[in-house]
């Protein structure tokens, strides 16, 4: 199992100077990937809350059954049914905390983007009377760029570790679902050990039993083919929060990589122009912007395609 951990820069040393091409580009490269990987979290949460309601629907049909160890199994499904709830809710959090951090690169972003100008255009030329004032207060424009280069790299730093948490919890929520789906799996077989031969079986034919008659119940093939694609949205849920967890991984490295570098003196004639900053930002912010849509159409999409199926 894949565990990630995108460590605290409270202790780094500040940037000496200012590279926003490189920064800009593990900010595009992260976010347009974790974009991608997110589209369908809406939709797959869905598909599970489909499948929960399902679980519950058994749980009651169990209790009233010839099982023996009904009232046992009834409660273990109902404490699936829970986990079920938790890892569906989790799942809809990690999409959220995604575009809120697209949402505050983008932010951060613009407010440099238009710091910076203010910045060039509100500096006196060579021959003007506010450059002849010895005194007169300005900040160089240089400046100005490390300055907001170090708080859009703590903004991104922040947005990882958050959305970091929010996967951890959704992956130690997918592993309890396994885990009561490995209990059920014990004490049903106990019960008929005819049954559940393959735990991705095991509450569709659990169903296929105790309400086989009952096969005039509104849904109840519905029902069928939802428990027993139950284990199949585990696994795809599960493969879309590792992925993240290693994206968000490879951004912790090429972070900690560029931190480093940033906080050694700047190497003589290495200087990056104040105008290839600029440039950087604004390709940035179109590259953001443009993903965002993206998958914002996709992610729609998908979750018609759920309800459309639902409506079938």
């Amino acid at each position: 199992m894949c565990r990630s951990d995108v460590p605290s820069h409270a202790q780094s040393p500040p940037p000496k100077w200012a590279d926003y091409p490189k920064l800009v580009d593990v900010q595009s490269a992260t976010l347009e990937q974790l974009l991608d990987e997110s589209v369908g979290g809406s939709g797959l949460a869905l598909e599970i809350k489909k499948a929960e309601m399902a679980t519950a629907d058994l749980s009651t049909m169990v209790r009233v059954s010839n099982l023996k160890s009904r009232d046992l199994i009834a409660e273990s499904l109902t404490e699936f049914v829970e986990h079920a709830k938790k890892t569906g809710r989790g799942l809809q959090k990690l999409s959220s905390k995604v575009g809120g951090a697209v949402d505050s690169i983008l932010a951060v972003n613009d407010y440099a983007l238009h710091t910076i100008e203010g910045a060039i255009s509100n500096s006196p030329s060579r021959f003007s009377l506010k450059a002849m004032i010895p005194f007169t207060a300005r900040r160089p424009a240089n400046e100005i760029v490390t300055q907001t280069f170090t708080e859009a790299m703590d903004v991104l730093s922040a947005s990882m570790r958050r959305l970091v948490v929010e996967a951890e919890v959704s992956l130690t929520n997918l592993d309890k679902l396994e885990e009561r789906l490995s209990t059920l799996h014990e004490l049903v077989s106990r019960e008929d050990s005819s049954l559940s031969s393959a735990k991705s079986e095991l509450l569709s034919e659990l169903w296929t039993k105790v309400g086989g008659n009952r096969r005039t119940l509104r849904g109840y093939d519905e029902h069928l083919v939802l428990l027993k694609n139950l284990g199949g949205y585990r696994k795809r849920a599960l493969v879309h929060v590792v992925t993240a967890l290693q994206t968000l991984q490879a951004m912790s490295e090429d972070m900690e990589d560029l931190r480093e570098r940033v906080a050694a003196p700047e190497l003589v004639g290495s200087s990056i122009p104040v105008e290839v900053h600029m440039k950087s930002i604004k390709s940035g912010l179109e590259r953001l912007k443009q993903g965002r849509i993206k998958a914002q159409e996709r992610e729609a999409e998908a979750v018609r395609r759920v309800l459309a199926i639902d409506s079938d």
